[in-house]
């Protein structure tokens, strides 16, 4: 049942995706997709983890700098980085290269400690750049595949996936997850609507447009972080991020099947060294 769970998650993140790259297709923008995912995503929790809603954790500074900075750095550069790479790429390719985050780590953590990274960690690291040098170039150094924003942008995901990782622990341990993350995605869209002036880009509202920003919000965000937290508590974090490598892999073929985004041999090869060099380095972790 674990393993059912975390695959499933997987799955409902891909389409998270997927649906957004919908959206993009039909001429809606990353800022209005970003904002009211962050909002209404941060109303749900807030209220799904209102039982253990204390109001000091407003009062004392210390832990709602915390927060803050986590909705910042957290929340806000993940996903708005995660859409905009969607926007100029595509969902498999933008899931890809965000999906190099647990390097990220690696890199943040062997600087912290002033310590040179294993040879293992090297060899992922390699298979990371190579793979994104395949994904940009198509193999070919003289022309550019992919738009450089697209690439940009995944990266700022990515580091924002890292620091969501590392940090926030704390009062997530003391408050709960859901309020937590609820607390932070109200946050993080109150700074992007400050950050935009309040001009959220407005789009005439379609029954598909409803459904696919509802799919968003409820299945690919709100569904896919229960179900994953769930298999988590069954099976443990190491398997369960060995298992939710799916997540990648569905967005990519999600994005072929229903939208028509095309994928060369050479940019299954590189997907396929991404998703090894998670597997290599989370193996390297967990053995040590």
């Amino acid at each position: 049942m674990g393993v059912f769970l975390v695959i499933l998650g997987g799955i409902f993140w891909a389409i998270s995706g997927v649906l957004a790259e919908y959206l993009f297709k039909n001429h809606y923008s990353a800022e209005w997709v970003s904002f009211y995912r962050l909002l209404f995503t941060g109303i749900i929790l807030i209220i799904l983890g209102a039982k253990n809603f204390k109001l000091k954790l407003l009062k004392q500074k210390q832990e709602f700098n915390s927060l803050l900075i986590f909705s910042i750095f957290g929340l806000l550069i993940t996903q708005y980085g995660y859409f905009k790479a969607i926007y100029y790429t595509d969902a498999g390719t933008a899931t890809m290269i965000q999906y190099n985050a647990p390097l990220i780590i690696m890199l943040f953590m062997c600087f912290k400690n002033k310590i040179f990274p294993k040879k293992i960690e090297l060899i992922a690291l390699f298979l990371i750049l190579f793979a994104l040098f395949l994904l940009i170039t198509n193999g070919d150094i003289y022309a550019l595949k992919l738009d450089i924003r697209g690439v940009i942008w995944a990266f700022f995901g990515a580091i924002g996936v890292a620091f969501y990782s590392l940090s926030a622990r704390l009062i997530i341990a003391k408050y709960g997850l859901f309020l937590i993350m609820g607390l932070a995605s109200l946050f993080a869209s109150f700074l992007l609507f400050t950050l935009l002036q309040g001009n959220i880009p407005k789009h005439n509202f379609s029954l598909n447009s409803f459904l696919a920003m509802s799919g968003i919000i409820l299945i690919g965000t709100i569904g896919a972080f229960c179900l994953y937290l769930k298999g988590v508590e069954l099976i443990g974090a190491f398997k369960a991020s060995m298992i939710a490598c799916i997540e990648p892999v569905a967005a990519a073929l999600m994005s072929f099947l229903f939208l028509g985004t095309i994928y060369s041999l050479i940019d299954l090869f590189a997907f396929s060294l991404i998703i090894l060099s998670v597997f290599l380095n989370a193996k390297h972790t967990l053995n040590n």
